[in-house]
C-alpha cells in the first residue's frame, strides 16, 4: 500500500487534520487507528465541552475560534450553545478573559446557586457567565470530520495499529494490516504519540499522558438538561447534565506506565471527599457510572502541532491536553495550512521545536 500521507489516529486531532487537509491537498491521504471504531479513546471519553476563557491565551483564541466555526454547522457537529459558569478567585478569572473575542460577564454567588439547585452550600468567591459556551454531540462531530475527508479521497483503516517504522520519507511501516509506504507521517495518536515519535526516530517531545476520571451521578437535586455547565477553577472540578444525571469530574491528572482506560481503586473515594467538604446538596447523589480517559499534555500546557526537526518527513498534532474536541475545528486547520505552507509561515507558538533546548525526556 503507497499513500502520500499516513496520519496515526483517527480521534479529533487526526480527524480534523484529514477534514482540512483533504480540501486543499492534492495527494492521497489515509488515516489509521488501532481501534474497531473511531475515537476510542479521548476522542470518545470527554465530557464533551466547548469551554473558550482558559488561561492559556494561544488555547483561547483556537477554542474561539472552533466555537464559531461550530456555531454556524450546529446541526451538523450537534453544538448546543448552553453557556457555561466558571467559578473561583476574581484574579483566577480575570486570567481567562479576552473580552474583545470572547463575551462574558460576572454574575453574584447567590444568582448562581439560585440557577444551579446543586450548588446550593457550595461557596466560591465569584462566577463568570459565557452564553457561548456549550456542549457537543462528540460522535456527530468526529463523524462529520471522517466523512468529509472521506468524500474528498482519505481513507479510513480501522483495526490498524502501527507496529514499526523504517526510513524518513518516504516511512515504510509495518501496521497489523500490512506494510505502508508513505512520504509523510503525520502523528496524531493522542497517548501513544510518544510511542509513534520513537519508532520513526523524531525529537522526543515531553508528552505526559495523564489519567482522568468522569462520574454520572443520579438524584441530584433540580437537574434540568437545559442548565449550563460549571467549573470552579479554584477547587478544580467541572459537571454538567448528563442523560438524567450529572456528569462530573474531580480534574485527577494520574501518571501512569499503563494506556489502559481503567478506572482506579480510590478514585470515588476521592470524589465523595469533594462532594462531602464542597458541594453539600449532592451528599445525597448515588453513583450510576465511572471511567477514564488520558489528556497528553506537554510541560507548559501548550500544544504541539508543526513540522519535527529532528525527522523532516514527519508532523506533529499532538498535546491537546483536553482541549482536543474543542479546539478540534481550529487545531485541523492550523495543522493543514503548515502543513501545506511549509517554510512560509512564521514560527507558530505551538511548534515542537520550542522544546529542543532542553533536550526532554518522553515522561510516561
Amino acid at each position: 500500500m503507497k499513500t502520500d500521507v499516513l496520519i496515526v489516529g483517527a480521534g479529533f486531532a487526526g480527524a480534523a487534520t484529514a477534514f482540512h487537509l483533504s480540501q486543499h491537498f492534492s495527494g492521497s491521504i489515509l488515516l489509521i487507528d488501532k481501534e474497531e471504531c473511531p475515537g476510542f479513546h479521548a476522542s470518545g471519553r470527554n465530557a464533551s465541552l466547548v469551554l473558550q476563557s482558559t488561561a492559556n491565551r494561544e488555547i483561547r483564541r483556537v477554542v474561539a475560534a472552533s466555537r464559531q466555526a461550530y456555531s454556524q454547522l450546529r446541526t451538523e457537529v450537534g453544538f448546543e450553545p448552553k453557556g457555561s459558569l466558571l467559578l473561583g478567585k476574581k484574579d483566577q478569572l480575570e486570567e481567562t478573559r479576552e473580552p474583545d473575542l470572547i463575551v462574558s460577564e460576572y454574575r453574584e454567588p447567590e444568582q448562581v446557586c439560585g440557577q444551579i439547585p446543586w450548588l446550593k452550600g457550595h461557596e466560591f468567591e465569584a462566577a463568570l457567565w459565557t452564553s457561548s459556551d456549550g456542549v457537543m454531540d462528540i460522535s456527530l462531530l468526529l463523524q462529520f470530520y471522517l466523512q468529509g475527508a472521506r468524500s474528498r479521497g482519505a481513507e479510513l483503516w480501522l483495526n490498524c495499529q502501527l507496529l514499526g517504522a523504517k526510513g524518513d520519507g518516504p516511512y515504510h511501516l509495518e501496521t497489523s494490516r500490512g506494510t505502508i509506504e508513505a512520504d509523510y507521517l503525520v502523528n496524531a495518536a493522542g497517548a501513544w504519540a510518544p510511542q509513534v515519535a520513537e519508532m520513526a526516530g523524531a525529537f522526543p517531545v515531553p508528552l505526559s499522558p495523564l489519567k482522568r476520571h468522569l462520574f454520572v451521578l443520579d438524584k441530584v437535586p433540580s437537574l434540568t438538561p437545559d442548565q449550563p455547565f460549571v467549573w470552579n477553577l479554584a477547587q478544580n472540578f467541572y459537571a454538567r447534565p448528563e442523560s438524567g444525571g450529572l456528569l462530573i469530574s474531580i480534574c485527577d491528572e494520574e501518571r501512569t506506565v499503563s494506556l489502559e482506560p481503567t478506572v482506579s481503586p480510590d478514585i470515588s473515594q476521592s470524589l465523595a471527599e469533594l462532594v462531602w467538604l464542597e458541594l453539600p446538596a449532592l451528599r445525597e447523589a448515588t453513583q450510576r457510572e465511572v471511567w477514564s480517559c488520558f489528556r497528553t499534555k506537554v510541560p507548559d500546557g501548550s500544544f504541539v502541532i508543526g513540522w519535527d526537526r529532528a525527522a523532516e518527513n514527519f508532523f506533529w498534532v499532538a498535546g491537546l491536553g483536553g482541549h482536543g474536541m474543542g479546539s478540534s475545528w481550529e487545531i485541523g486547520r492550523l495543522a493543514a495550512e503548515q502543513f501545506i505552507h511549509r517554510n512560509e509561515t512564521a514560527p507558530q507558538p505551538f511548534d515542537p521545536s520550542r522544546f529542543i533546548g532542553d533536550r526532554p525526556r518522553i515522561l510516561v
